[in-house]
């Protein structure tokens, strides 16, 4: 089996291989004996029980330790445990090394345990991420590995850029020339649609890949469709005669259906894509599922808004 991992924004390449596929096999063994005759025993209890491990600190030594929950079958063993080994140590092994061997001063219920005597912060952290992602089922052999360059990702990336804008703007261009007022507004939304999704696309944040870029100028030109389908009703109901505030009402009331369903059908589609796919389409159907999103928000209450004002006056 090979895996492909990707990682975007990490600086660190060597640290990032070292994590992958590491092991992080967490144990509570008893000691058995004393001196030298001292042997660890196995006690039933490792990671599998683990809920959650975080980086806490020693409020005495201030230093970083691990506080570790277990769920209720591994806190019913860990209590059974504490309370036959009482005034003698319990050690605590990672990937098969004692990192410490607290003596047990009384049974603790709870399932909670705390590992120390941890060097650094760093050290704690990326200890606690090993334990949280839990142990691989068999070990990983790096075959082989690429690096895209800073200059070339970000040549890559302008490009894209620079091909939606001009996209964005003949389809501008498109929508003034076919629908004059009307397409003016559609340039206006659509310029607040931009705006908007890219604030939070920033806010979140998220990493603009190609993918990502793919994703959110197609999403552009569901914003797009939206504008088209409010406006082709809204046509239609001047044609029948109706008044100006009549047929915009009546035009999105017509085009809504059609936009909520296409919509919806899309965004059931990159649901399923960014969690049945690999990290690269994620980005995409990321960017593409809050672009969606957007581009309703912007064609019920943006579009509508202006309209509606312009009708008033």
């Amino acid at each position: 089996q090979r895996l492909v991992v990707e990682l975007a924004g990490i600086k660190d390449v060597a640290q990032a291989v070292d994590q992958i596929g590491r092991t992080a096999r967490l144990e509570f063994r008893t000691v058995s004996g004393e001196g030298e005759k001292a042997t660890l025993e196995e006690s039933g209890l490792t990671g599998q029980y683990l809920v959650k491990a975080q980086v806490t600190f020693n409020q005495t030594t201030g230093q970083p330790e691990i506080s570790l929950q277990f769920n209720s079958e591994g806190a019913t063993l860990f209590e059974r445990i504490t309370g036959e080994n009482v005034g003698k140590p319990l050690a605590i092994l990672v990937d098969g090394e004692l990192r410490s061997a607290p003596t047990v001063q009384q049974q603790i219920s709870g399932g909670q345990a705390v590992i120390s005597g941890i060097g650094d912060l760093t050290e704690a952290q990326n200890l606690a991420n090993l334990l949280n992602a839990g142990a691989l089922p068999a070990p990983v052999t790096l075959l082989s590995q690429q690096t895209v360059s800073a200059t070339l990702g970000s040549v890559s990336l302008e490009r894209a850029l620079y091909a939606g804008l001009i996209g964005t703007l003949l389809i501008i261009a498109f929508m003034l020339l076919y629908y004059r007022a009307l397409g003016f507004f559609a340039a206006v939304a659509l310029v607040f649609y931009v705006i908007l999704a890219t604030a939070l696309f920033k806010t979140i944040p998220i990493t603009m890949s190609l993918a990502g870029i793919a994703g959110f100028i197609l999403s552009i030109g569901m914003a797009v469709d939206a504008n088209v389908l409010i406006f082709e009703r809204t046509k239609e109901e001047f044609r029948k005669g109706l008044s100006h505030a009549s047929a915009v009402s009546e035009g999105f009331r017509r085009a809504w259906p059609s936009i909520r369903d296409s919509n919806i059908s899309t965004i059931l589609t990159a649901i399923i894509l960014y969690y049945a796919t690999s990290s690269f389409v994620r980005g995409f159907a990321l960017t593409l599922l809050l672009g969606v999103l957007m581009s309703m928000f912007s064609a019920i209450t943006i579009t509508r808004t202006m309209l509606a004002l312009f009708v008033k006056k």
